[in-house]
């Protein structure tokens, strides 16, 4: 007879993958709309937030791997999204950053990622929002 600690967790992994599955279909149908794939909008996103980056940057705040990284950011330079730039302190280490074009594209698709964000958790109060956000926190701390 399994214990109720594992059987609490198993039922919280599956809500959580159910949930994180449910925001990717949504994420995924707006990037289709835009030509872009939802790893792409997020090198984007990462871009967007902390400036000219490591590609390892990149590929830890998404949590892939670097090869990922790569094909990602190659398909975003294709499309002027995004530059690479050596780092001049060790010229080992490629930085990319966004472009005019690239930081144009983000702009333009925040507000209704933002809009599409907001709806996806409407269903919880001002409250529970903060309060699953600093659960989630502390789970991926």
């Amino acid at each position: 007879m399994p214990n109720q600690k594992a059987e609490t967790a198993l039922q919280l992994l599956e809500k959580l993958s159910k949930a994180s599955d449910m925001f990717r279909k949504v994420q995924s149908k707006q990037m289709h709309g835009e030509n872009l794939t939802n790893p792409q909008f997020g090198a984007l996103f990462v871009l967007k937030k902390y400036g000219s980056v490591p590609l390892k940057k990149i590929s830890d705040e998404m949590m892939v791997t670097g090869a990922n990284i790569t094909c990602v950011v190659d398909n975003l330079e294709k499309e002027g999204f995004v530059k690479r730039i050596h780092s001049i302190e060790d010229r080992r280490v490629i930085n990319a950053e966004l472009t005019p074009k690239g930081k144009a594209k983000v702009e333009q698709l925040l507000p209704s990622y933002r809009q599409n964000a907001m709806s996806m958790v409407s269903k919880l109060k001002d409250d529970e929002q903060k309060t699953l956000l600093n659960l989630l926190e502390k789970l991926v701390d």
